[in-house]
């Protein structure tokens, strides 16, 4: 089991004061006893608790379905499949993405691939980087009735029906029971069907079908990394709080949040980089909402100085320690700083469990319920009305133009435009863009909301806009890739705390994709996920601006980062 060393610096008299506080309230063993009370006692939180706490056990159940788990994996290997494509979105793709990244897949096991972008490129992408004849779809919903994944799963099904037939041999499904999904996989005659537990959510799935499935197809030892997660939750039922390393981080969080540092902080070694854009999702939705919230920040490129909003946290494998150096610079400073180390990657398992834990505990602290995220469906419903109106007339809804220069277009709603022009007659584009992160104050973050192909040249240079914003702001930065932020992030955005400043970006894409049956393209449903997502957002009067290219996205992610210069 993996290594954690805490050095609080200032916090350690509040952390004293709340470990003493969870002893005297027994906290923990409420936590295995199911007691909503401990987060939130009103009946209306009561039903949504008590309804998401299956995750406490999902290590025990998946370690009964080892053998069979194991079993169709040899089948699907056997039977020659060579790719495993995941048609997800959030909590349901996540996992399966950093497996991916981590583990890749173990030679004569299906390699794993993860779909969760409405991207027309991405789709496409995908597509041909497969074939089709020996590929196996997971279609991952928990309702079952996810937008982005009935189409995903729409254009996939067709594309293999009119290929070969039988298409349902290509498909498995894992979802709730009763849902739409197992329905259509019981008509279709899908290959297999993994219902999962009604009462674990998305966010809290890595370790039920949602994340072991996948783990299996791609020849993971599901074993260890299950033996590792149930040490971790064997661990995590101590009463006493200094042997529980996932009970403390739960701790951390929630009084460095209360402290007013609430830039979490993730840098993580090679190898085990990408488990922070899982533990983003997870932390963003479940503790941003009421106005509170703490704010992932991941990825970011490492710097010499930082506000006094941040605490981190350090993630590496034992053999690397590359970060040594930074690290203890950082604890120099007075930072509060948390120290992950991993004995080897199969310690992800218990890390997976650590911090679902460690989350609810952290809303224990918070005084909010974690299982929740009353937002999210704001911006669906809104994605839906931008739809029907182009079902009825064929168009996208227009927005109100602030600048255009040399193909690149920004929106803004007009209130916020003449904030932003303060006094001036008129902003060009760089003059625009430069007085929207500059409304930045002490304590706010900066998040770039990219609905374009997640490929390593647009990660790139997304990242040099990234750097480019905060350098001119000193700001915690974040990146998104939309619309897969919706079911994350997006919950954060519109529930937290009013400190963020929205860049969205959208792009013209050089090709498109139909999707069979429905009336509107993958083009069209992307940018209406992103128009929906505005509307949310500005809808609060929060610090919105949508970027949009019209010729190429790179020079276009280019420009825009040179404004900042």
């Amino acid at each position: 089991m993996s290594h954690v060393r805490f050095q609080l610096g200032t916090l350690v008299s509040q952390v004293d004061a709340s470990v003493q506080e969870f002893h005297s309230a027994q906290i923990i063993s409420r936590i295995w006893k199911k007691d909503h009370s401990i987060w939130r006692t009103e009946d209306v939180h009561k039903k949504s608790i008590l309804n998401r706490l299956g995750w406490l056990h999902s290590v025990e159940l998946m370690q009964r379905h080892i053998s069979e788990l194991r079993a169709f994996a040899e089948e699907i290997k056997v039977d020659g499949f060579k790719h495993a494509v995941v048609l997800g979105m959030g909590g349901s793709s996540l996992c399966p993405d950093v497996c991916r990244a981590t583990f890749g897949a173990k030679k004569g096991y299906p390699e794993l691939l993860v779909l969760d972008s409405t991207n027309p490129v991405s789709v496409r992408r995908i597509e041909d980087a497969i074939d089709l004849e020996r590929t196996l779809f997971v279609v991952a919903s928990k309702s079952g009735g996810t937008t982005e994944t009935k189409m995903f799963y729409k254009y996939f099904y067709d594309k293999v029906e009119r290929k070969k037939g039988k298409a349902g041999q290509h498909f498995i499904a894992v979802t709730d029971a009763g849902t739409p999904m197992e329905e259509e996989a019981k008509l279709k005659k899908f290959r297999k069907i993994f219902l999962n537990p009604e009462d674990i959510g998305g966010r809290y799935s890595a370790l039920s079908y949602f994340g072991v499935v996948p783990m299996a197809l791609c020849g993971m030892d599901i074993g260890r990394i299950l033996g590792s997660a149930a040490a971790m939750a064997e661990a995590s039922r101590s009463p006493v709080l200094e042997k529980n390393s996932a009970a403390m981080m739960g701790i951390v969080m929630g009084e460095a949040w209360s402290a007013g540092r609430d830039k979490l902080t993730f840098v993580g070694s090679k190898g085990v980089e990408t488990f922070g854009y899982w533990a983003e999702q997870l932390v963003a939705e479940s503790t941003g909402k009421e106005g509170k919230g703490i704010v992932p920040v991941e990825g970011e490129s490492l710097r010499g100085d930082y506000s006094k909003d941040r605490f981190f946290v350090f993630m590496r494998l034992r053999s690397d320690d590359s970060l040594a150096a930074f690290r203890q610079g950082v604890e120099a400073k007075g930072y509060p700083v948390v120290e992950i180390v991993l004995d080897d990657t199969y310690d992800l398992g218990g890390e997976f469990f650590r911090w679902e834990f460690a989350t609810a505990v952290a809303a224990v602290v918070m005084n909010i319920n974690p299982f929740d995220e009353p937002n999210v469906k704001e911006s669906k419903d809104n994605t839906n009305r931008v739809i029907d109106e182009f079902r009825e007339s064929g168009m996208l809804p227009t927005q109100d133009l602030g600048a255009e220069e040399e193909g690149s277009k920004i929106f803004s709603e007009t209130s916020y435009r003449e904030r932003l022009l303060q006094g001036t007659a008129a902003l060009s584009f760089n003059g625009m863009i430069r007085s929207h992160v500059d409304q930045s104050v002490a304590g706010d973050y900066i998040a770039v909301l990219a609905y374009i192909d997640q490929n390593e040249d647009n990660f790139q240079k997304l990242q040099q806009l990234r750097q480019a914003i905060l350098a001119r702001t000193q700001r915690p930065t974040t990146i998104g890739f939309g619309p897969r932020y919706l079911h994350s992030t997006g919950q954060l955005h519109k529930g937290g705390p009013p400190k963020g400043i929205f860049v969205i970006i959208t792009a013209d894409e050089p090709a498109d994709e139909k999707i069979p049956g429905e009336p509107f393209t993958f083009e069209v449903l992307k940018q209406a996920q992103a128009i929906g997502d505005y509307q949310s957002l500005a809808s609060r009067s929060l610090r919105v601006v949508r970027v949009h290219f019209k010729k190429n996205i790179g020079e276009g992610l280019t420009r825009l980062a040179a404004a900042f210069s």
